[in-house]
């Protein structure tokens, strides 16, 4: 897609404006008129170099889009392999003579930390 070319409208709508205004060409305002021009085309070219085309976006886009849908197709996938849950014979638990023990070790090395670093 071609970007429309605005300078014709432009150079058309200044001549008019200078006849309106019966200012020469050597006028103070037309050579601030032209530096405007040069600012604005130097912006428009750094914008044109940092911004990526929306082409490129839409393609970005539609693979996203891809990748999202082959994630759900294999999310489902391993959904359906998988068990509906670990039976409970396989849980994993803490007897209560284990937790007794964890915690006896945990306050005697609390203990001495506390006696190493005052």
């Amino acid at each position: 897609m071609e970007q429309p070319d605005f300078d014709e409208e432009f150079e058309k709508a200044v001549a008019e404006w200078r006849e309106r205004h019966r200012l020469r060409e050597d006028d103070a305002v037309l050579l601030l008129v032209e530096l405007f021009r040069i600012h604005q085309r130097h912006w428009d070219e750094l914008r044109r170099r940092e911004m990526p085309s929306f082409e490129q976006f839409r393609t970005d886009i539609a693979k996203l889009v891809e990748a999202a849908r082959t994630f759900q197709q294999q999310a489902a996938a391993l959904s359906e392999l998988l068990p509906n849950g670990l039976p409970a014979h396989h849980a994993a638990r803490v007897t209560r003579a284990a937790a007794i023990v964890a915690a006896i070790i945990s306050l005697v090395a609390g203990y001495f930390f506390g006696r190493a670093w005052p």
